[in-house]
Parts: C-alpha cells; sequence; structure tokens
C-alpha cells in the first residue's frame, strides 16, 4: 500500500470519526435546586400553607391527647375511692386503650398527610424551576444539569454553575447574610 493511500484512508476514517467525537462531548453544568427552591416567594407562600395544615392536623392529636388524659384522670379519682367501682375503673382502662390506638393511627394518618401535602405544595414550585433550567440549558448549549444540593458533586467548574442564571430569570434574589463580618478578625497593621 502507497504511503499517499494509507494517508487518504487515515484522513477519511479520522474525518468520519471527528464528528461523532465532538458530538460525544457534552457540556455538563450544574445548580443547586434545593436553595434555588428556598429562595423562591411561591416557596415562602406554600410554607406558611403547609404551616397551617400542621397546626390543623396537631389539633386534631391534641383532642385525643385530652380524651386520654381524661380517662386517666377519671381512672386515677375512682381508683383512689374507698371502695372503687369496679366496672367504672374497667370502663377507663379500656376507654385509655382506645385512645392510645386511634392516638398511634392518626399520628400516622398525619405525618402520611403532610408528606402528601408538602409534595403538593412543592409540585408546581419545581416543575417552575425545572422548566427554567431547561430553557437555559438550552440556550447555553449543556446536555446535562446536575443537582448539586445534595452533596454528590464531587467537582464543578463554577463557569458551569447556572444558579445565577436561574435566579435572574426567576426574579428571586439571595437573602442577605445578617452580619457577614461577624467572626472574623481584623488584621492589625
Amino acid at each position: 500500500m502507497s504511503k499517499k493511500l494509507v494517508m487518504v484512508l487515515a484522513f477519511a476514517v479520522l474525518s468520519a470519526v471527528t464528528p461523532n467525537v465532538l458530538k460525544a462531548q457534552s457540556k455538563v453544568g450544574h445548580v443547586n435546586f434545593q436553595e434555588i427552591i428556598l429562595l423562591m416567594p411561591e416557596y415562602t407562600m406554600a410554607a406558611t400553607e403547609y404551616d397551617l395544615y400542621q397546626a390543623a392536623l396537631e389539633d386534631n392529636l391534641k383532642e385525643i391527647e385530652n380524651m386520654i388524659l381524661k380517662a386517666q384522670n377519671d381512672y386515677a379519682v375512682e381508683s383512689k375511692k374507698p371502695a372503687p367501682n369496679k366496672a367504672r375503673l374497667n370502663i377507663y382502662i379500656k376507654q385509655n386503650e382506645t385512645f392510645q390506638q386511634e392516638y398511634q393511627l392518626m399520628q400516622q394518618s398525619t405525618q402520611d398527610s403532610l408528606k402528601a401535602k408538602m409534595a403538593e405544595l412543592v409540585a408546581p414550585i419545581k416543575k417552575k424551576v425545572e422548566l427554567v433550567i431547561a430553557e437555559i440549558a438550552k440556550e447555553k448549549g449543556y446536555s446535562h444539569i446536575i443537582d448539586n444540593s445534595y452533596g454528590t458533586l464531587i467537582y464543578a467548574d463554577e463557569a458551569d454553575n447556572i444558579d445565577a442564571a436561574v435566579k435572574t430569570r426567576l426574579k428571586i434574589k439571595d437573602k442577605p447574610v445578617a452580619n457577614p463580618a461577624a467572626g472574623r478578625t481584623i488584621p492589625q497593621r
């Protein structure tokens, strides 16, 4: 085989492979999804609604707690009598057991309801942020955006951080630091 033919074949192979290699190189960006969610005004409103919902559910638990305390108090009062009524004592014991079971069921139900409520309230906020991230990723040519909220990112070049662009597009600002100089010592000259 002649050198010229080898060179032509090598050039042909490189020409065919180079676009695929370039295409395979992905541009990856990163964003702190959690921080952006927490900074959104919609999240503040959702958190307030969640707190009200939680308070209402906790009020239901308090009612059952009060019924348990009443049954225990009634039992204590009856048992201190010189001749306690055994039937009443048994009723108070059964009431206490029933209320305890009801309380445990209500507690589990409350936890499940709170999880579902949080998911319901945060879903539209997450969707909004995801759409903005997708827009920015397309505009800036990113093939992937990694959420670095959970500390799983080992290295990220700050040039690929799109937090600021997402915050700008969503019109949210970072919360000011209360006292950025607190704890710093001023060097003496």
